[in-house]
This record gives C-alpha cells, sequence and structure tokens, in this order.
C-alpha cells in the first residue's frame, strides 16, 4: 500500500505535459481544453466509470486542468458580437424554391442552444473547496502498514497536498452545461434573395437559468427546380418540348413561368425565344430577369394512317395552290423538271 499511494503521489507530481494528459496540443485554446476535460471527465468519473484507475486517472485530468490555468496569467478575450444586441451567434440555413425567391416569404426557424452550468461557471467541479476527506484536510497521509506510526508521510494523492478538494458539480452531473434550451424565430425574406446571401435576426431564449437574446445568422440557399435554371443575373432557363405540327404550324402555347403560365407564340424554324421580366427579381431594384426558352419540336417516329392521309392532302393541296409563293414555287419546278425529260427523249 506505501508504493502504491507514494507512486500515485509521485505520478501526480511529475504531470510534465497536462496538454498531453488531456489528448491535446501544447497552446490549445481555452475552449479545446474545456471540451477535452469535460468529455475525459464524463468517462473517467469515479461516480460512472467502475475501473479500479477511475480515480487515479480523474485525478490527473483535474490536475492537468488546473496546471493549465495556473499557466495562463492573461484572462481569456470575450468573443466579438456579430449580432447587435445578441449574446451568442448561432447559424441556420434556409431552402428557398424560385417561386419563393419571386414573392418573398416568411420561414419558421427553431433549435435550442446549450450554456455553461451557472453553478459551476462550465467547469463540472463546485467552486468552493471543501476539506479533503482523505487526508482529513491535512494534505498528508500515512500509508498503511503494520508499524504505520514509524512510516513516514506522504503528500495526500486526492487532493494534491492542498488539503481541499472540489466535488462534482451536483447541478450538472459533472458536464458543466446546463439542460438545453429552445428557440424559435420568424424570418422575413424579400423578394428577390440569393443563393448565398445572409439574414441577420435575433431571437429570444427563455433558459433554465436566465432570459437571453441569440443572434440567428441565416443563409439561403436555393432549392433545384424541375425545368428551371437559375443564372446569377437573374435569368431563368427552359428546355421544353412542343408539338412538332404546332410548331411548324406557328401556333401558340402555354409556357410555365415562376408567376404561372404565360403564352407564347411559336415560330416555324426558331427554336430559341426569350420572354422579357418573366425570371428573377433582381436584389434591391424594381426590374426582373428574363426567361429564356428552347424549345424541342417532338415528332412522332411512325405516322399513323390518318396522319399519313393528311400529310399526302396537305402536299397535293400545297402544289396545286396557285397564286400562293409556294404553290407558284412548286408548279414553276414542275414545269422545270418536265422540260428537262423532253430533252432527254
Amino acid at each position: 500500500m506505501l508504493h502504491c499511494n507514494i507512486a500515485c503521489a509521485i505520478e501526480l507530481m511529475d504531470l510534465d505535459d497536462p496538454y498531453h494528459e488531456l489528448g491535446l496540443a501544447p497552446g490549445s485554446s481555452d475552449a479545446e481544453v474545456k471540451v477535452a476535460w469535460r468529455r475525459l471527465s464524463a468517462r473517467w468519473h469515479p461516480d460512472r466509470n467502475n475501473s479500479p484507475h477511475a480515480l487515479r486517472k480523474i485525478q490527473r485530468i483535474n490536475r492537468a486542468l488546473e496546471m493549465i490555468r495556473n499557466a495562463r496569467d492573461e484572462p481569456e478575450p470575450e468573443a466579438e458580437d456579430p449580432a447587435p444586441g445578441a449574446e451568442s451567434t448561432v447559424e441556420h440555413t434556409i431552402s428557398l424554391t424560385l417561386e419563393e425567391v419571386v414573392t418573398g416569404c416568411v420561414r419558421e426557424v427553431r433549435g435550442e442552444v446549450v450554456e455553461d452550468c451557472a453553478e459551476c461557471n462550465g467547469g463540472g467541479l463546485q467552486l468552493q473547496a471543501t476539506e479533503c476527506s482523505e487526508c482529513s484536510g491535512t494534505g498528508h497521509i500515512r500509508p498503511n502498514l503494520w508499524f504505520a506510526w514509524v512510516s513516514p508521510t506522504v503528500e495526500c494523492a486526492a487532493c494534491q497536498g492542498q488539503g481541499k478538494t472540489r466535488q462534482s458539480c451536483t447541478a450538472c452531473a459533472a458536464s458543466g452545461q446546463a439542460p438545453a434550451s429552445k428557440y424559435r424565430c420568424r424570418v422575413q425574406v424579400v423578394p428577390g434573395a440569393r443563393a448565398g446571401d445572409l439574414l441577420d435576426v435575433t431571437a429570444l431564449v427563455q433558459g433554465s437559468q436566465r432570459q437571453y437574446k441569440l443572434g440567428l445568422r441565416v443563409r439561403i440557399e436555393l432549392q433545384p427546380h424541375e425545368f428551371f435554371t437559375a443564372e446569377a443575373d437573374g435569368t431563368l432557363k427552359c428546355e421544353l418540348p412542343v408539338d412538332g405540327f404546332a410548331w411548324m404550324a406557328n401556333r401558340w402555347i402555354e409556357v410555365p413561368t415562376p408567376r404561372g403560365l404565360q403564352q407564347m407564340k411559336l415560330r416555324r424554324g426558331h427554336l430559341n425565344y426569350r420572354i422579357k421580366n418573366a425570371g428573377l427579381p433582381w436584389a434591391n431594384e424594381a426590374k426582373t430577369g428574363d426567361c429564356i426558352v428552347t424549345v424541342v419540336p417532338m415528332f412522332p417516329q411512325e405516322f399513323s394512317q390518318d396522319q399519313e392521309a393528311a400529310i399526302d392532302q396537305l402536299v397535293a393541296s400545297n402544289s396545286g395552290t396557285a397564286g400562293t409563293s409556294a404553290g407558284d414555287r412548286m408548279a414553276a419546278w414542275t414545269r422545270l423538271v418536265d422540260s428537262w425529260q423532253d430533252r432527254r427523249r
């Protein structure tokens, strides 16, 4: 028992690299130190870990945290507040449809935040130290030998010779964290939002310990559309299959836009069309982009009997229609071929 206690005390005194004990690189930030200490404390605390090495391990972990804190003379710098009037900032992403970009919308974002425990200031240990139960506050213990009265005293491993220890915080079960607090906030998105835009809003959090403001930084992203693709300047592009006969006959068709269906006249021989002001709004400007429509005329691979008969009628009517440019040209071509054929005989 003497050798064990002496070894434990020497092991704690010889803690040359507290960062290594916490699994960190030298010079790690205070936040990284706190996270590592919490993680290891939750794993090795004797109340949770039945290993015979748990007590020694938690002592080394606490000793490492104490050494790092004592080595840092300068106070921890306060974090800047990116959201005016808010104590902290949380990022959210909302995904909008192209239709919502055109009309604007209101979205609700919600989540939860976790604060440091107010009882232990996030350390996981009680702020007030109590008398060490192992050494009764003396800082030294006498090993339990056959002749204890002649054995030398050694430094108490439980308190590192201080005579006082800080027990685990019961309010947070040594986690250093208070129960999570929920929040929600309505975000107004104006028409013309673009992917990557950032909106700063403030939500009110009713925490378990206090009420405070929380800054929300909302990032905009656009959902993929079924048939539209959006350009950075607000131009929309759409590929639209159309009836080939309607395209040949210069018929009117309905074209989808973010604002609804719109009439467009086909022109035989033309595949690309531009619909003015049918795209996305320009941010901070009272105008919108255009919608560029590419039509793909669709014809049947094989004609039905009715279609064949209708085409024959069209051919006959087109060839025999005098007084029209098409009819006159076809008639002239027929006479030219007949004359050429007569000369060959």
